[in-house]
């Protein structure tokens, strides 16, 4: 496609190409290396992105593992006595507890557009992710079953609400060039943060629950820190669709005389 561009072009200007012309096309850059998404000028960003990634999903699977040990061994906060390791049925008000917690997700989602979408992602994220780390330090100190119900609702609520803001940040910061290298790489960094937090709930819970609730409180610090640290607005800002791409279409083309 190359040497027919090359020939066109050379039509529309009323010139003869040589016989012996070789055309080659390259670019100057590696498009959507990993070295991109850290280079100066993304680094602070993407390291910050990478450790809210890394601690939210840190957070939002292990709740998944540790609100059904909790609500079936009757946790209520405030307690370091392991509790015991057994096989228990699944009751009806458990079930019910469950759904109860796990809705704060599915309304995070409208409330965390709707605000990131009023007042910005930057403002957004560091409203929930402050009320997430003072939820979570609620679970220290043990009131009621019933408030412990509704304190994993709200910690379901902000911290899904503080994530999804994420993925409208990512796709408005990132130009096209490596976006999608930006989002495999932050996406891994949170993978690998949920897997790690799955496992240790498993390992902590029936030594202290108050070792699970301190994870929590560790990963809902640092998602508040880089959220007061993030300093990019991106809500309005204009998609770039190529970062420091120095050639066109037809400016690539390098043509050359080889020697007879």
């Amino acid at each position: 496609s190359s040497g027919i561009n090359a020939e066109y072009g050379a039509n529309l200007n009323g010139v003869n190409l040589p016989d012996n012309l070789s055309v080659t096309v390259h670019t100057k850059q590696n498009l959507g290396s990993i070295a991109d998404v850290f280079k100066p000028e993304f680094r602070k960003e993407s390291v910050l992105l990478s450790v809210m990634f890394f601690c939210n999903l840190l957070i939002i699977f292990a709740a998944l593992v540790f609100m059904p040990l909790a609500l079936y061994s009757g946790f209520c906060g405030g307690s370091a006595v392991p509790p015991e390791h057994k096989c228990v049925k699944i009751q009806q008000n458990s079930l019910l507890q469950l759904a109860i917690a796990c809705s704060g997700s599915f309304m995070a989602a409208i409330v965390g557009y709707f605000l990131a979408t009023r007042i910005g992602r930057s403002k957004t994220m560091k409203i929930f992710s402050t009320l997430s780390f003072i939820s979570i330090l609620f679970l220290f100190k043990c009131f009621s079953k019933f408030f412990t119900t509704a304190l994993f609702f709200l910690i379901k609520f902000l911290q899904y609400s503080h994530h999804i803001n994420m993925f409208f940040i990512i796709p408005e910061f990132y130009p096209t060039t490596f976006r999608n290298t930006a989002i495999g790489v932050i996406n891994a960094t949170g993978k690998f943060g949920g897997v790690l937090g799955t496992g240790l709930v498993y390992v902590l819970y029936y030594q202290s629950p108050q070792l699970v609730v301190g994870m929590f409180a560790l990963g809902a610090l640092g998602t508040c820190t880089c959220s007061w640290v993030w300093s990019r607005e991106t809500k309005d800002a204009e998609m770039r669709d190529v970062k420091d791409v120095t050639y066109s279409r037809m400016n690539s083309l390098n043509y050359h005389e080889s020697a007879q």
